[in-house]
């Protein structure tokens, strides 16, 4: 499965074996702020555009977040954030769109979270479950 060749159905089969369920995911991509990514748009247009482009399965439960780069190589685990490890946990809604941020032990992770197009397909359904549950923060 890689970022051109992945299909909607592969990113769900996976979500189902990894988990069981499958409404509590999302389908991401980083987002960098206007000034870090001005700073790696001016140290190199190159990684600007591969990291930029970088696509993420997040899922959410009541242990934290599970996180996956969607990538070439299928053989890596999801990582998991812990809740308990998340300073602050921010969501900014922008229509067609919804940003992420996570503090994770002081690291800002951001994602934005796109709702058009056909990977994204059902993002927004699953992201207004994801709320209705404040994202399965119970153990907060």
């Amino acid at each position: 499965m890689g970022i051109f060749l992945t299909r909607n159905a592969d990113i769900h089969h996976m979500v189902q074996k990894n988990f069981g369920k499958t409404d509590n995911y999302l389908i991401a991509n980083k987002h960098n702020d206007v000034l870090k990514g001005l700073f790696k748009l001016l140290l190199s247009r190159l990684y600007y555009i591969f990291d930029g482009g970088r696509m993420f399965v997040l899922y959410f439960d009541n242990q934290g977040i599970h996180e996956k780069e969607i990538s070439f190589t299928d053989n890596a685990p999801f990582l998991l954030i812990p809740w308990h490890e998340v300073r602050n946990f921010k969501v900014k809604d922008k229509r067609n769109k919804v940003y992420i941020d996570v503090d994770h032990l002081g690291k800002i992770y951001s994602y934005e979270i796109d709702f058009n197009g056909k990977l994204p397909q059902g993002n927004r359904e699953r992201f207004m479950q994801l709320s209705e549950h404040n994202f399965y923060r119970d153990s907060l």
